[in-house]
């Protein structure tokens, strides 16, 4: 249950989703910031990143953020880009060596690990992404471990409900070249 009530009336920019979500429910506690927040979701679930890159991603900052709200809501899209049962659970119990990940994956999860706990790319890391990104999917990456880390302070801060919803979310922001 929530730790605060969910306002009486959403924001109108929940219209924009599939399905009113509970996180953008509570942020419409402050609806200068819910048009805001939605956008730039939106922007990065329709980032170049590929999708399976973006749902790795989303996932260990859900998993390191303790965010059990982004875990479930986010499992069946990260399933649906093609991570596997055995990856995710190596991403969720916090032990990527387990996983079956590639070079790219791989340097993704340390890129996250860093700006989570260093707030910053190391050169090496930084050297390595560039050469299997373009420097727009770089900073799509930094933005997706920010815009991530700022919800999972959301949702954990305030118990927002998890919605047994994320299947509806599948494909969206899906680019052709994924």
């Amino acid at each position: 249950m929530a730790r605060i009530p969910y306002p009486e009336r959403s924001a109108e920019a929940l219209d924009k989703l599939p399905t009113p979500l509970n996180a953008f429910r509570m942020f419409s506690h402050a609806p200068e910031l819910t048009g805001p927040a939605i956008e730039l979701g939106l922007g990065v679930l329709g980032s170049s990143l590929p999708v399976r890159l973006r749902e790795l991603v989303v996932m260990a900052v859900a998993a390191r953020t303790d965010c059990a709200y982004g875990i479930v809501q986010h499992r069946p899209i990260a399933e649906h880009a093609g991570l596997t049962v055995d990856q995710l659970a190596a991403v969720v119990e916090l032990r990527p060596e387990d996983g079956e990940f590639d070079a790219v994956e791989s340097t993704l999860l340390t890129a996250t690990e860093e700006l989570l706990t260093q707030h910053t790319l190391t050169d090496a890391t930084l050297g390595t992404l560039r050469e299997h990104l373009t420097d727009r999917q770089v900073v799509e990456l930094i933005t997706t471990v920010g815009y991530y880390t700022m919800l999972a302070g959301l949702l954990n801060g305030l118990g927002v409900d998890i919605d047994p919803v994320g299947e509806q979310y599948v494909g969206l922001g899906r680019h052709p070249e994924d």
